[in-house]
């Protein structure tokens, strides 16, 4: 595997890493609690980013995000976080999404790097060396809202 492959896998699993442990910082009182009705809670962060994963990866193989727009995938990832409710689901979730995520990447020939992919939301096309990373900065995007509402419930450790 080629630098940048080796680097994307390795930027992943980092972020997984760091999520796993902010998760596992948080008291089971408040894995279901969010700060307002339209943020999302912990257990939903770590669903959503799982989801992600998975769609991030279904990209990289040529079928990029259906929905048309941010608003209308926000509503569908929305739906789909419900099904989790508890740190054990999330937690199975994460896995088997980092597993598909990192096994795609592994999977990507040297010849494949410079190949256009289409991005969602009408975004247009990019070579896959720009974006194999995507992943780990989604999940790191996510990975500091979970930080976040661990401050706002008084949680200052790291």
């Amino acid at each position: 595997m080629n630098s940048v492959l080796e680097s994307a896998v390795a930027e992943v699993q980092q972020a997984s890493e760091r999520l796993l442990r902010s998760l596992e910082k948080t008291p089971d009182e408040r894995l279901d609690w969010a700060p307002s009705a339209s943020a999302r809670n912990a257990l939903q962060l770590v669903a959503h980013s799982a989801n992600s994963l998975g769609f991030i990866a279904e990209m990289f193989l040529g079928t990029p995000y259906p929905t048309p727009t941010t608003a209308e995938a926000d509503a569908e990832f929305l739906e789909l976080e419900k099904a989790i409710s508890t740190r054990e689901q999330a937690l199975a979730l994460w896995h088997e999404k980092m597993a598909y995520h990192v096994s795609v990447i592994e999977g990507i020939r040297d010849d494949q790097l410079d190949e256009l992919i289409t991005l969602p939301f009408n975004l247009g096309q990019v070579p896959l060396r720009y974006v194999v990373n995507v992943g780990a900065v989604h999940t790191c995007e996510h990975l500091a809202q979970l930080d976040y509402l661990q401050t706002i419930y008084g949680d200052r450790s790291w």
